[in-house]
């Protein structure tokens, strides 16, 4: 059966990934110093992190919690997951052949 965790399960999940993420680091390495003049200080570039960071947080935050309390109301609708399921392998499908047809 359908099974929902509470939100703060998925922010802690999605928190942790995001800090072992060697991606972000490098991110903010090769972005950030392109908008740094060379004689700034270290603190312009924390600034600049710390900015992105919690905007980042806010965002994901808000997509677990809409996202969770949207699978909370279609977990009373049996036939929501059957759906969603089905329109699912259709778009996969129909990436599939557009991939296909595009490599020819």
């Amino acid at each position: 059966m359908y099974w929902t965790a509470p939100a703060k399960v998925y922010l802690r999940q999605g928190f942790a990934v995001s800090l072992t993420n060697p991606k972000v680091i490098l991110f903010f390495v090769a972005f950030f110093p392109l908008f740094l003049r060379p004689d700034s200080p270290p603190l312009t570039l924390a600034v600049m992190m710390a900015h992105v960071t919690l905007i980042s947080l806010l965002y994901q935050a808000g997509l677990v919690l809409v996202g969770n309390a949207i699978a909370g109301k279609l977990k009373a609708l049996p036939f929501a997951r059957k759906v969603a399921t089905r329109l699912a392998g259709i778009a996969l499908v129909g990436f599939g052949l557009k991939l296909a047809a595009s490599n020819r």
